[in-house]
């Protein structure tokens, strides 16, 4: 069966993230850097998540993403994002020939081939249609070994402990692996179709209830001043941030965006002024001298940079970054709170990756808290 989807299903994810730090499914509040019209589309789609809240689900910090199920040619397979177009492995061996022969890095990852070759055929017994799945491997050997009644384990940043008396420890009793699968075919798995708990891997839907059980849905209350307050700023301080970025080139966009993001991560604390003339963290004084000013060096006198000249446009920019993500924080908030059946920690606290949602008018909308969840992460 040709699967005329499946190349672009393989190849989407594998990018990786942009030169400014940019994720592959944006965060809300970075969406002025790619203009008005697409910060405007973004805000429709958060109101799009806040009518339709049944649409969110949540977002796994797994170790792997893997996509599997059936090549072209029928036969069972399971891919990494980042193999390339055409290849599909059919077993353990191929993922080390693919490690050591046609990834450009040549390093194997020797831990992985034994954990994959454990659950390649409970996988497969576990496609009850011909499909292609996508998820997260979430737990693998020592993770599906129970500690004080829970199963304990930790994907990138996120720690999770799942009561083994809870449906989706029920399901992991027994278990040589877990994987959260979130899409098939490309589009949000219904938790049903196409898979079912038959061989030695736990399958469960993104709610974290095992294959065939329906979770209750999300609910969202309107955060109405927090809304209105991302209205208004767009429409009075959107023209300006989008004329001060338009007035600088790519590069300049770009390094004033990584700063955002660093920003809010905690990977730096001075302001952009500073941040920018650290050689440490740029490279490129051509950018420098244009955004932060410099000092002529026949003249001896400062000359001031676009950021100075342009400061109201600066402020207009923060003033619509912060309006987005105190809006999205709120709606990531309500959600976490309503995780059921098992918990999430971030550095011994409440907290998970966050929540994706598919709407309409903006494709994918990301809610993750980026002080909490992402300050951990790159630190």
């Amino acid at each position: 069966m040709k699967l005329d989807f499946i190349d672009t299903l393989l190849t989407e994810d594998a990018a990786g993230e942009d030169a400014a730090g940019g994720a592959r499914i944006p965060h809300p509040e970075d969406a002025i850097f790619d203009g008005l019209p697409e910060a405007q589309k973004c805000l429709a789609g958060i109101k799009e998540v806040i009518a339709n809240p049944q649409t969110n689900t949540i977002k796994w910090d797994g170790f792997i993403a893997l996509f599997f199920g059936y090549a072209p040619t029928g036969e069972f397979f399971i891919n990494d994002k980042y193999m390339p177009e055409g290849f599909f492995a059919k077993s353990a061996a191929d993922w080390e020939r693919y490690d050591t022969q046609i990834k450009a890095s040549k390093n194997p990852r020797t831990n992985l081939y034994p954990k994959l070759d454990a659950i390649w055929e409970g996988l497969r017994v576990s496609v009850t249609t011909k499909a292609i799945f996508k998820g997260d491997l979430m737990a693998i050997g020592d993770d599906m070994v129970p500690k004080g009644g829970k199963y304990v384990f930790k994907g990138v940043t996120v720690t999770y402990k799942i009561p083994t008396n809870s449906p989706a420890g029920t399901a992991m009793e027994d278990k040589a692996g877990m994987i959260v699968v979130h899409s098939m075919n490309g589009t949000p798995w219904d938790g049903v179709t196409g898979l079912a708990n038959k061989g030695n891997v736990a399958i469960l839907g993104p709610m974290g209830l095992p294959a065939g059980q329906k979770a209750a849905p999300f609910t969202l209350a309107e955060p109405t001043k927090l809304l209105k307050s991302a209205d208004a700023t767009l429409k009075t301080s959107g023209p300006e941030a989008e004329k001060f970025l338009m007035g600088l080139d790519g590069v300049s966009r770009a390094k004033i965006k990584t700063y955002f993001n660093k920003k809010i991560t905690k990977q730096t604390n001075v302001v952009l002024d500073a941040w920018l003339k650290d050689p440490v963290s740029n490279t490129k004084p051509p950018t420098l001298k244009k955004l932060a000013g410099y000092i002529d060096p026949k003249t001896g006198e400062p000359v001031t940079g676009y950021l100075e000249n342009n400061k109201a446009g600066f402020d207009a920019l923060v003033k619509v970054w912060n309006s987005m993500y105190e809006l999205k924080n709120n709606l990531a908030g309500q959600l976490e709170k309503q995780v059921k059946g098992f918990t999430q920690e971030v550095n011994g606290q409440p907290q998970g990756e966050g929540f994706v949602a598919n709407t309409d008018t903006h494709g994918t909308v990301k809610l993750v808290n980026r002080g909490v969840f992402g300050g951990a992460h790159f630190n």
